[in-house]
């Protein structure tokens, strides 16, 4: 059976390529909900969102089918309210921080919480990555490419008991599904994201109007200092190149220059060996080991004029030596090192990559000899650029970096936020100065302080100091081992404060004072737009004591005129608003219909006239009647509206003329007639091709018809063979074009409902795959019909020019026709289930069944009781019609008798032996398919050896 379907698909596909037909592009997919969207990643589950799979390339319907309707409503929103998830997105680098809250949803104790499922994706609307987060509601999108957009969408889900508006008002269980709106989030580089400053400065101001919602305090924070040591590798090479000061102590692995001039010329590289000695030639050795660099020329010198008089001399450090240093404890990298006899403490660290975040930055210890030499807290350094107790390292020397000690955390509006190392006892005061002090932003009102309070219990402890005294009175807080210190920000809502928006010259925030009216704030007409409504405004105000929201509405005309009835007094917090004409007036429209370029609907201007009207549709036509149009215009009297009728002469009009330029009114219509029995350019020319005697492009007048072009072409040719001419025309290719889309879109829905119901049809795992392997190719023939247009062809029966002009096909002719009359093909073609489908000389006198004797006869695979001719002229022939051996020859007007097979065909003519395929039960389920599709292609003359 799989044999057999995959023929047919590959003869259907054969065919599809080379015969010329229709094309067939299914309707346009619909727009898919933007409150949902869809998911088109690998998990397979059912609907968008969670449970739609496998949408791309599939129709509007099928998509649309899995979305609730309006009876299934209550499936994805709650009754009696509309539930909302509000999401934020903050980019950050290679990630997106998401969090989100629930608005408007009620729900009873006891009801499960929602379960959220994060979808996202690089195009909108469409999600290739689904995460189930369960029911936190933050989470952060991580391993995300720099630079993309990125479109997020979250969905919550759960099942709540919800009372039915029934006689009994029993509470039923409903599936409760909800979306955020889609947001759109763009990772970025640490350093193209802007620093908290630069945020904080960019961030819209909002108003106790506006829908106020706490930020979430932010509690991501670094542990300070551990950064500097990045470029640990850098910072160690560069010691080698550092100037000598001199204090320096020359040790063995020192190399010394040695420049003599005068009596003597000489050079010399001196390496300090291992006894600390230097070699001179003459001179002998010179014990350098353990003085200073600024003492080696004296020493050397004294050496050197014990042989030599008369010469100047210059001392100079060339490679210096290195030492060996251990670095332990917590660090990165603890071991030993070799390191510049110039490397401090901080030079040996950077190379270990610096203390752990386990290790501690204050009490570094410098151990030489067994002994400490010194405690280093690199906080000096980081914090106030003190390098004093940075040591010069020696030999041997070793570097012990302890265990991290108690640590503090400080967040929120501070300059520098993170977690800090205590270094003894630490005050509030301290520990905030570590951070960088208070920012403006931040509220110094109250101060909270998370600690664990005994190794057993979480306290919060807040502290409120009074104006003045903040410093004194937090310098008696004693920070603790692991307090979080949390700094507020101030309320974000402005204060003293009144807003204007709206149809205005400078909408936005302005001061209050107290007094304040409306003219303050609109002082006169300069500060409105054009097209202002001055006869309403709107004051929006919050009335204590709970701040509710309260309107006002006053005339702006008259307050501007002075009237202190309606230039009332502002309160704090009070928005006004200013309408434009627009939003609180129905505009006036004019419309004009007829021979214009831009026929519509145009807004109506006071004193606008007949010829503004017609230059706002962008003038005339050329084929516009201009000796009279009509002007319709409602007129409304005691009640009851009357259409009244004017007669215009537009050549005068448009010259300008008062009588007929007259002006128009609101709601007025214009109609422009035509010229009568105008043809545009595309309506006067029609197409003849083939055997005519002067074969080309005609213009045709009003009503002329098929015989009359045909003559003034020269008639046919004696080669002519009218049976097979060939008559298209654009109006019917159109709307041939308009019903095989619908068609095959239908079509294709069938298919993949078949698809969906392969499991409950199929009676056998064989049956299954076959019903899969031919709907398949089914898919495949529907795109190939796709790549071809519908030609437009009207069977038309031709006959000699004598006798066309009695001929019911004697066609009036319309612009874009095309005639083509071929040459006798003395062929026809055997086609579909049948040995050998090839195309045969016409012989006289044979018969259908010569034919398809020929071709080696029908296959075991053939339907012979629905073979059909396409006929040269594109009609249809089936063996159905021939019922009883009798069967009605349209050409010549009378009744034939004999059976199908003993027919004879015409030059051109095709025969088709269509394919037959076992009576199962899948088969029977898309047999109605494959049957509209057959017919479809037959309407557009394509052969289509498909599934009868």
């Amino acid at each position: 059976m799989k044999k057999i379907l995959s023929n047919s698909m590959l003869t259907l596909l054969l065919l599809l390529v080379f015969v010329p037909a229709f094309a067939l592009t299914a309707d346009e997919m619909k727009n898919i909900e933007e409150q949902q969207g869809m998911y088109t990643g690998a998990e397979k589950q059912g609907i968008p969102l969670g449970e739609l799979n496998e949408l791309k390339g599939r129709s509007a319907a099928d998509i649309t089918k899995g979305f609730p309707s309006d009876k299934d409503k209550s499936l994805t929103e709650p009754p009696g309210n509309k539930a909302r998830i509000f999401m934020k997105a903050e980019p950050g680098d290679g990630l997106i921080s998401l969090s989100w809250d629930i608005k408007g949803l009620q729900q009873k104790p006891g009801d499960p919480p929602l379960k959220y499922i994060l979808f996202y994706g690089t195009e909108s609307g469409s999600y290739d990555k689904k995460l189930d987060v369960g029911n936190v509601r933050d989470y952060k999108l991580r391993g995300l490419k720099n630079h993309q957009v990125y479109y997020i969408k979250i969905q919550g889900s759960t099942s709540t008991q919800v009372k039915q508006e029934t006689d009994e008002a029993e509470a039923k269980a409903v599936d409760l599904v909800l979306f955020s709106k889609e947001m759109t989030a763009i990772p970025l580089p640490t350093e193209e994201q802007g620093s908290q400053l630069e945020k904080s400065f960019a961030r819209n101001v909002t108003t106790l109007q506006d829908n106020l919602e706490a930020d979430p305090f932010k509690r991501d924070l670094k542990q300070f200092g551990y950064d500097f040591f990045k470029n640990s590798l850098s910072t160690g090479i560069l010691t080698d190149n550092l100037p000598v000061g001199g204090d320096y102590i020359i040790g063995p692995g020192d190399s010394l220059r040695i420049d003599l001039w005068g009596s003597v010329q000489a050079r010399y590289d001196a390496t300090v060996d291992r006894n600390g000695e230097i070699s001179l030639p003459k001179v002998g050795t010179v014990k350098v080991w353990g003085i200073s660099y600024a003492q080696a020329k004296d020493v050397i010198n004294k050496a050197i004029s014990r042989y030599f008089k008369g010469y100047e001399l210059n001392v100079t450090l060339g490679r210096l030596r290195t030492i060996q240093v251990f670095v332990v404890g917590e660090v990165e990298s603890p071991g030993t090192y070799s390191v510049s006899s110039l490397a401090t403490v901080i030079n040996a660290l950077s190379q270990a990559g610096g203390p752990s975040l386990n290790g501690s930055l204050r009490t570094i210890r410098l151990l030489r000899g067994g002994k400490v030499v010194q405690e280093i807290d690199l906080y000096d350094m980081l914090l106030g650029g003190d390098r004093s107790k940075d040591l010069r390292l020696e030999n041997g020397d070793t570097i012990f970096v302890p265990v991290i000690g108690s640590v503090a955390a400080v967040a929120g509006e501070v300059k520098r936020p993170g977690i800090y190392e205590l270094n003894g006892t630490t005050n509030l005061v301290q520990i905030l100065q570590l951070a960088g002090g208070i920012a403006a932003s931040g509220d110094t009102g109250r101060l909270q302080v998370e600690r664990i309070e005994g190794n057993s219990a979480r306290i919060v402890l807040d502290y409120e100091p009074k104006a003045g005294q903040m410093e004194e009175t937090l310098a008696k807080v004693t920070i603790h081992d692991r307090d979080m210190i949390k700094v507020f920000p101030v309320f974000k809502a402005l204060r003293h404060v009144v807003g204007l928006k709206g149809n205005v010259a400078r909408p936005g925030e302005y001061q209050y004072k107290d007094g304040m009216r409306v003219t303050d704030i609109i002082p006169s007409y300069t500060a409105l737009l054009p097209d202002s409504y001055l006869e309403s405004a709107e004051i929006s105000r919050l009335v204590s004591p709970d701040f509710h929201k309260e309107t006002l509405s006053i005339n702006l005309r008259k307050a501007m005129e002075g009237d202190q009835k309606e230039n009332i007094l502002l309160q704090e917090q009070d928005t006004i608003r200013v309408f434009s004409r627009g939003e609180m007036e129905e505009k006036p429209v004019v419309s004009i219909n007829g021979q214009v370029l831009n026929p519509g609907t145009y807004d109506y201007y006071q004193r606008m006239t007949v010829r503004d009207l017609v230059t706002a549709a962008g003038s005339l036509k050329r084929n516009a009647y201009l000796d009279n149009a009509e002007l319709t215009r409602i007129d409304v009297v005691h009640g009851k509206a009357n259409s009244i009728r004017v007669d215009i002469n537009l050549k005068k009009a448009m010259a300008g003329d008062p009588e007929q330029n007259i002006q128009l009114q609101p709601d007025d219509v214009l109609i422009v007639r035509g010229v009568v029995e105008w043809l545009d350019a595309t309506d006067r020319f029609v197409t003849l091709k083939g055997e005519v005697r002067f074969p080309g492009i005609y213009s045709i007048t009003k009503g002329e018809k098929l015989d009359s072009v045909i003559s003034r072409a020269g008639g046919f040719t004696d080669k002519a063979y009218l049976k097979g001419a060939k008559f298209t025309r654009k109006s019917v290719q159109e709307s041939q074009q308009k019903r095989m889309d619908e068609i095959l879109s239908r079509s294709e829905q069938d298919i993949m409902k078949k698809q969906g119901e392969l499991a409950s049809l199929a009676a056998s795992k064989e049956e299954l795959e076959a019903t899969k392997a031919s709907l398949e190719g089914l898919m495949k023939g529907l795109d190939k019909l796709k790549l071809v247009k519908a030609e437009g062809r009207v069977v038309v029966r031709l006959v000699p020019l004598n006798e066309l002009q009695k001929s019911p096909y004697d066609l009036e002719m319309m612009g874009g026709d095309i005639l083509d009359v071929p040459q006798t093909p003395n062929v026809v073609n055997v086609m579909g289930q049948v040995y050998n489908p090839t195309t045969f000389v016409l012989t006289p006198g044979s018969n259908i069944a010569s034919y398809l004797k020929n071709a080696g006869g029908p296959t075991r695979d053939a339907e012979e009781d629905e073979m059909y001719i396409i006929k040269a002229d594109g009609s249809v022939d089936s063996r159905q019609q021939a019922t009883f051996g009798i069967h009605w020859d349209e050409v010549s007007k009378s009744w034939t008798f004999g059976n199908f097979m003993s027919k004879t065909l015409d030059p051109g003519d095709t025969l088709v032996v269509p394919q037959k395929l076992e009576r199962t039960a899948w088969l029977r389920e898309i047999k109605d398919i494959t049957t509209i599709l057959s017919q479809v292609a037959l309407t557009a003359a394509t052969v289509f050896i498909g599934l009868k």
